[in-house]
């Protein structure tokens, strides 16, 4: 334990300064682009399905029993 202890309290002490000088010098900027999230596309609906679908809830249209 005392010997996980140590490597432990090391790793801080050694971690905190590497993530400062990462983050002053912007070195993520250096990483290959597939480490970023991929952004997602928009769901192109047909229009008439569009007046129907608000944020993933179907909305009531007149007539319709839900």
């Amino acid at each position: 334990m005392p010997i996980f202890l140590g490597y432990f309290v090391w790793g801080l002490i050694l971690a905190a300064p590497l993530a400062w000088l990462t983050w002053r010098f912007d070195l993520l900027r250096w990483l290959p682009r597939w480490t970023a999230p991929r952004p997602r596309r928009a769901v192109r609906l047909p229009p008439q399905v569009q007046a129907l679908v608000i944020r993933g809830k179907r909305q009531a249209v007149r007539g319709e029993r839900p």
